[in-house]
């Protein structure tokens, strides 16, 4: 089936050899690229037989899948690609629960839980229909123990399951911002470690929005009271607080750490097609999908930087063409509803019952850049707006045609969307079509930009050690960049490595229109994503960059524009925020302190790497410089026990800790040297222990340093778009994770906690 036209980089096929290929019973690859796109192709091809389909009618729907997929025009979300045809897993890649307010059905979630995330799905939970901590329990006379407690079980459960055999589960928890344990949510994340594998998000509403604009009171009461006051009501129960004040816990969580977002709810449920099943009270972990407890939705993003052609040298939008793949991707999507397994009978029936499908983009990064069009510009707004308009028609148009084929959802007599309820439709297959999902590791197969969003970055360094010792390229530079500059990438990779920046090659007008995420202003971030959310259905999966330096107040203008630009919700992360730590007291008292350390971390170090050899295996010791003083070290270690590579993460900490705060470098390296554990020679000198090893690097008397050059594997680039989510690194390849479209990704192994 090959086409000539595939065309596949040696990132692309790292990914899938470490992740999608199908494996023999001895860890032994047994597909190719191929092969991978033929199975998947396959098996949703071959659900129109149960349609009536003739074996000729869905070889050439299993042709054109393959195609689609070849081309890299469109590719399914990862469980789609991963489970596909092989009887395992689930191919949704998210589920959401709520939590009813009982024992048996906490209990009943958190089993549901491991069988989802058993099967390769993410989880969002609502816990706003729990009783608050300390409320009393009638059957047992004692006292409940509150949401955020079952929230730190279910996080545990999530640290005991690899998601499909393959990854960590993501998770999303909400509550209403009404309910009397908000505060503690809000702050549930502060202390770091207690809850992980979680993100967090407020439920809110237009009515909190309005009680915060007109200096209003909510009442934080159980059962949930979603209305506003002038002032307290002494006859309530529970308490009442003044919104505005509310509002700037939630602002300053956000400062602090980029959580907890805001979903809202009630402009979520105003396009929830199946209210009589119920209201949606959650999103999936990254929030591009707000779904009805048990339900999930199949995704999958088409790449429209593929779609341009030509009127003599002037490049247009292939409209055309694209609305086709529209039609073919809708089928797609749909016959994955058919084709999957879900974990339980209740997921099972709920799916089926509205079959929603989330078909979103990729690559529109890049589509501007082909068109010289800035991505924070009028023209890229209009662009958007044209794209997400054809993309919402033929999706309408042929879920709509696929119902009168194949019947509508179940749920479907009773939408609003039904001409007989006073909506639109006839028949409509899918109660939900459009989704801009998270597409960190797939558009990095397909070698595209993520999602919506803007350029990441135009070149930078790998940290990924093992990579570079591999002989794997260093440098990545962005192809259509160096297409622009008629450069090779030896060459352009020779000008950075001598430490000057990319600005330098380009001129004004085409440094412009190569702005990256972090040049762009939040509002613009913002505006854009507003702008494809009139298209889209159910909701959108989007990072709002702020610069270090931003401002509590900075990030309440972003929540209150989006709010004012009709978003469903909102993700903001600023630069270096998740390096700040806040501890909490251990006395009778709520009172927390903020520890922070001198400064923020620039946004640019230079390092240097260095290998040895330890009685716990290879290490890699990496220590990053701010102009010319010692800043941060890392180190990790080779095939070793996670306790070991804690240990190392933990003292690599307090190292960079220390430092920062002025304590001397020999000082630090004193403490280290002489500690000894396995003793092992390492070039001619012996390495006591792991904290030995460090040491000598410290002290620059150890190991052997992999870059001749000195620089290592950092870069002296202006646009080194090096953003580490809270110190944090990949958890495979321990390259720096970044965040994009609500994500925690790495560029360098393609891993995503979103899949």
């Amino acid at each position: 089936m090959k086409a000539a036209t595939y065309t596949l980089t040696d990132n692309a096929s790292k990914i899938l050899e470490k992740r999608y290929y199908l494996k023999g019973e001895h860890g032994n690859i047994i597909e190719d690229a191929e092969g991978m796109f033929e199975r998947v192709a396959r098996t949703m091809a071959e659900v129109e037989y149960k349609y009536g389909a003739t074996g000729k009618q869905v070889k050439e729907l299993e042709r054109e899948f393959f195609d689609l997929m070849w081309a890299l025009d469109f590719l399914p979300n990862s469980p789609t690609l991963m489970n596909a045809g092989t009887g395992q897993g689930t191919m949704s890649a998210c589920y959401v629960m709520d939590i009813p307010d009982s024992m048996e059905d906490i209990m009943r979630v958190a089993h549901d839980q491991a069988m989802i995330e058993k099967f390769g799905g993410g989880i969002g939970f609502s816990l706003s229909a729990l009783r608050p901590k300390g409320y009393g329990i009638s059957t047992t006379q004692g006292k409940a123990c509150g949401p955020v407690h079952v929230l730190r079980v279910l996080s545990q459960v999530g640290t005991m399951i690899t998601q499909g055999g393959k990854r960590d589960g993501a998770h999303m928890a909400i509550m209403e911002v009404y309910h009397p344990d908000i505060e503690e949510f809000i702050h549930c994340k502060n202390t770091e470690g207690q809850i992980t594998n979680f993100n967090i998000s407020i439920g809110a509403d237009s009515t909190f929005m309005q009680a915060v604009r007109q200096d209003k009171y909510i009442h934080l009461t159980w059962p949930i009271d979603r209305n506003y006051y002038d002032a307290p009501i002494d006859s309530m129960d529970g308490r009442f607080i003044r919104a505005g004040d509310l509002y700037n816990e939630i602002i300053k969580g956000a400062w602090m750490n980029g959580e907890p977002g805001m979903v809202w709810l009630d402009r979520i449920n105003q396009d929830n097609s199946t209210p009589a099943l119920g209201q949606i009270n959650a999103t999936n972990p990254c929030g591009e999908q707000p779904l009805l407890s048990g339900e999930s939705c199949n995704l999958g993003s088409i790449n429209v930087g593929n779609f341009i052609d030509y009127v003599g040298t002037v490049p247009n939008f292939d409209e055309e063409r694209f609305a086709k793949v529209v039609t073919t991707c809708v089928q797609f999507l749909d016959n994955v509803v058919d084709a999957n397994q879900h974990p339980t009978e209740y997921t099972t029936a709920m799916n089926q019952s509205t079959r929603k499908i989330g078909l979103g983009i990729m690559g529109f990064a890049d589509l501007l850049v082909r068109f010289n069009i800035p991505y924070d510009s009028d023209e890229a707004l209009k662009l958007a707006d044209k794209i997400g308009s054809v993309l919402k028609e033929h999706a309408d148009k042929t879920s709509a045609e696929i119902g009168k084929q194949k019947g509508s959802f179940p749920a479907f007599d009773k939408s609003p969307l039904n001409k007989i309820n006073g909506g639109a439709w006839e028949t409509m297959r899918n109660a939900w079509r459009l989704s801009i999902a998270p597409t960190g590791t797939i558009s990095m197969i397909a070698n595209c930009s993520s999602g919506i969003e803007p350029l990441f970055a135009l070149a930078y360094k790998k940290h990924n050690m093992s990579a570079a010792l591999e002989n794997m390229e260093l440098f990545y530079i962005n192809d259509d960049l160096k297409q622009r500059l008629d450069m090779s990438h030896n060459a352009i990779a020779e000008y950075l490595d001598d430490g000057h920046s990319i600005d330098g090659l380009m001129n004004p007008k085409l440094r412009k229109v190569f702005t990256v995420s972090d040049e762009i202003s939040y509002d613009n971030h913002i505006t854009m994503q507003a702008t494809f959310q009139k298209h889209v259905d159910s909701g959108i999966s989007k990072t709002i960059n702020l610069p270090t330096e931003a401002t509590e107040s900075d990030i309440a203008v972003a929540y209150d524009q989006a709010w004012d630009l009709n978003c469903k919700g909102i993700t903001v992360y600023r630069r270096g925020s998740r390096e700040r730590e806040v501890l909490v007291s251990t006395a009778n008292t709520a009172e927390m302190a903020t520890i922070e350390t001198p400064g923020s971390r620039p946004p640019i170090l230079v390092g240097s790497t260095t290998a040895m050899s330890t009685g716990h295996g290879k290490m890699y010791v990496t220590v990053n410089y701010d102009k010319d003083q010692m800043y941060e070290v890392f180190a990790t270690i080779g095939k070793t026990g996670k306790c070991q590579a804690a240990d190392t993460e933990a003292m690599c900490r307090l190292i960079s800790t220390a430092i920062q705060y002025g304590i001397p470098a020999e000082v630090i390296t004193k403490q280290l040297l002489g500690i000894t554990c396995c003793p092992v020679w390492n070039n001619g000198k012996m390495v006591l222990s792991l904290a030995d090893g460090i040491g000598q690097v410290l002290s620059g008397s150890g190991g052997v340093s992999i870059h001749a050059n000195g620089h290592g594997d950092a870069t002296t680039l202006e646009n080194f778009s090096e953003i580490v989510v809270g110190g944090s690194r990949c958890p495979e390849c321990d390259g720096a994770l970044f965040m994009s479209e609500g994500c925690s990704s790495c560029m360098e192994c393609g891993y995503s906690k979103c899949g």
